[in-house]
């Protein structure tokens, strides 16, 4: 609580000691310009105590018109005072406190009236709230102070009344004049100030301003551009000291010498306005305007003349031109800077958004390309699993009717294998009786030997040996073929188990060993098989017998083609041949080559073999999923490698690489 009236207290007497200091200021500027600018018939062309009171409300607040009464009151009661006796005294305060009181509302009502009118925003940025700052408080306050005053001086005596029109204007024009010089100056410096971190080094941001696209004010550089920047820096640096050294030169031509130059200052204040920004040109039109008055009331330049009035309207005209003209094009400035500024700052807004919006793109673009391989891939993905589902179904059906097939065929052919050897001894025993009936009876009836001879005993004799021996064979022909069959279709070994490899080649070769037999003039296919020394192999049968079905039905596909056949150097057909070759790899792998030396496979066909559907066989021929179910079973199923190395004119070679030992998995779910 002590803290909290401690605080009131510090607050208060700041407010005291700024009013007091306001007073102070308004009362010593007054008495300045009564010394410095007063024409010998005590006239004030310009009264700049009343800009300070403007200014200083408009930046403080209202209670500082505490300080502008107090100001008012001190700098005209010195001037009207009347200390003849004390009642005289107590008279002559009389129209000075009116005096006050009138200064103080006109200060007060043209001040609330341009707050209202701009909601308070500063009254110099804008075009239309120059012309409100110039109107509410440079016109209106002071046609309340003007008639207040002149008013109370005509009710005390102090002027006569038919003078009152001329003193009011006098008095009003006066205001307006400090008005319009003063408070811009005051609101300029304000606003450049306001908000820096440091006012020292906004100051000398102003007084040194830095040059476009510098680093430092001190650069260490030493090449000829930066020497020319230093130049240009320095003449920055001493264009405010020429401009009113220009001023000072060109003031004291027109105003002193006599000569009419007095409009060569405006290129000069428009110079300002460009170069050294609102509060440089508020200042200098100050300057302009100092000297103009301080000339024109001490009978020097181009507005004296015979009348005063007329050499006052002149000055103030001139006051007023100047000052109107700096205010309007440096609020024109301020607008353009404000629009070039949200113009760059909605191009670089453009800009981010673009950037944004390219980067959304471009990740929206890099997740639907995510997406879309993603999906490209799954149904990749589907595409072989229906494939597998597809040859599975149809390997299993197939597998199904070859064993059906074969078992269909292996009870007669066991039944008709098994007979063979009871009917060979039957023969045989029937022979034996014919011999003994012949060695008996060498002499036949007549009609027994013609038979004999009709049915020519002897060769029925040497050749029927020779038929059931051939039966024999054949016999033993069909039950390999059906355990092939068996074999190869291996329902019973659906599971992964260890397998002999070789035992699958050669049943797929028995099964192919038709196709191997030459058509068309052509020669037979010659197998030439270089068996390594191979463990058992972990895998799954069935799938392994159909990859080793599908390559060499490739293999004799491309000895089949109608292609010239190259020729041996005696003019015969080269032989057709197809290679086998297994062997164990020093990292316990197993590597199984299938050679051909058929027409061979181009480079743009061979990168495209393993595709699903990819096909260079006629329509009807061939479906496209062989090679590409082979390359599923032996990558996927069986972590191993397929790959085809081929010579167009000299054949084709298949390599399939696949560990010995697989990793322990579940059992293939039939389809």
């Amino acid at each position: 609580m002590r803290q909290f009236k401690l605080s009131v207290f510090s607050r208060a007497l700041t407010k005291l000691n700024s009013v007091v200091a306001l007073a102070i200021v308004y009362y010593a500027t007054a008495e300045l310009s009564r010394y410095l600018a007063s024409t010998p018939q005590d006239v004030t062309p310009v009264w700049p105590p009343d800009g300070i009171a403007v200014g200083a409300v408009l930046l403080f607040g209202n209670w500082l018109a505490y300080g502008v009464c107090l100001g008012s009151f001190l700098a005209n009661f010195w001037a009207f005072r009347d200390a003849t006796t004390l009642t005289s005294l107590v008279i002559s305060t009389l129209p000075v406190i009116g005096i006050a009181i009138g200064t103080t509302a006109g200060t007060l009502l043209g001040v609330w009236l341009l707050r209202k009118s701009t909601k308070g925003r500063y009254p110099l940025e804008r075009v239309t709230d120059v012309f409100r700052f110039l109107l509410f408080t440079g016109m209106v306050g002071p046609s309340i102070n003007a008639t207040v005053g002149v008013t109370c001086l005509m009710l005390s005596g102090k002027i006569p009344g038919p003078a009152y029109g001329t003193v009011w204007l006098t008095w009003w024009i006066s205001n307006v004049s400090g008005i319009w010089i003063v408070t811009p100056i005051m609101l300029s410096w304000k606003h450049f100030l306001h908000g820096s971190p440091s006012p020292i080094h906004q100051l000398r941001q102003w007084l040194f301003p830095p040059l476009p696209g510098e680093k430092s004010a001190f650069s260490p550089q030493t090449s000829p551009f930066f020497t020319k920047v230093r130049w240009l820096r320095l003449w920055v640096t001493l264009e405010p000291a020429v401009l009113l050294g220009l001023v000072a030169v060109i003031g004291g031509i027109a105003f002193d010498e006599g000569h009419h130059l007095e409009f060569m200052l405006i290129p000069l204040l428009i110079w300002a306005a460009f170069r050294l920004g609102q509060p440089g040109a508020t200042l200098v039109t100050g300057i302009v305007t100092a000297i103009a008055v301080i000339a024109t009331v001490n009978g020097k330049g181009g507005f004296v003349s015979a009348d005063l009035n007329y050499s006052l309207m002149q000055l103030q005209s001139f006051i007023g031109v100047v000052t109107l003209t700096i205010l309007v094009l440096t609020a024109t400035i301020a607008e353009r800077t404000q629009a070039e500024a949200k113009l760059r700052f909605a191009f670089q807004e453009l800009a981010e958004t673009n950037e944004k919006l390219e980067v959304r793109v471009q990740q929206r673009t890099e997740e639907l390309y995510l997406k879309n391989a993603t999906l490209q891939q799954t149904l990749t993905q589907l595409q072989r699993t229906q494939l597998q589902m597809l040859q599975s179904e149809k390997m299993s059906a197939l597998g199904q009717m070859v064993a059906g097939i074969a078992h269909e065929i292996n009870n007669p052919v066991n039944f008709i294998h098994g007979n063979l050897t009871y009917t060979e001894r039957y023969i045989q025993d029937l022979l034996q009786v014919v011999q003994a009936y012949q060695l008996h009876y060498p002499d036949p009836p007549k009609t027994l030997q013609i038979l004999l001879d009709e049915i020519h005993l002897t060769f029925l004799q040497a050749d029927l040996t020779k038929l059931l021996r051939s039966m024999k064979i054949g016999s033993d022909r069909i039950r390999q073929i059906v355990l092939s069959l068996r074999n190869f279709s291996r329902l019973d070994e659906a599971d992964f188990k260890a397998v002999d490899i070789h035992e699958g080649i050669e049943n797929t070769l028995l099964i192919l060993q038709h196709r191997f037999i030459g058509k068309h003039n052509l020669p037979d296919i010659e197998v030439v098989k270089h068996y390594g020394d191979l463990p058992l192999i972990e895998c799954y049968p069935s799938q392994i017998n159909q990859v080793f079905m599908n390559l060499l039905a490739n293999a004799i596909d491309a000895l089949e083609e109608t292609i010239p056949q190259p020729v041996s150097e005696q003019g015969k057909p080269q032989i057709r041949r197809i290679w086998i070759a297994t062997r164990l790899t020093e990292d316990n792998r197993v590597q199984i080559e299938i050679v051909d030396n058929g027409a061979g496979i181009p480079e743009n066909v061979r990168s495209r073999i393993f595709d699903p559907f990819f096909t260079t066989k006629p329509v009807g021929k061939g479906t496209g999923l062989g090679l590409s179910i082979s390359y599923q079973i032996i990558t996927e199923t069986h972590h191993g490698q397929l790959w085809c190395s081929s010579t167009p004119g000299r054949g084709t070679k298949f390599v399939i690489d696949i560990p010995v030992c697989q990793l322990p998995r579940p059992p293939l779910q039939e389809s």
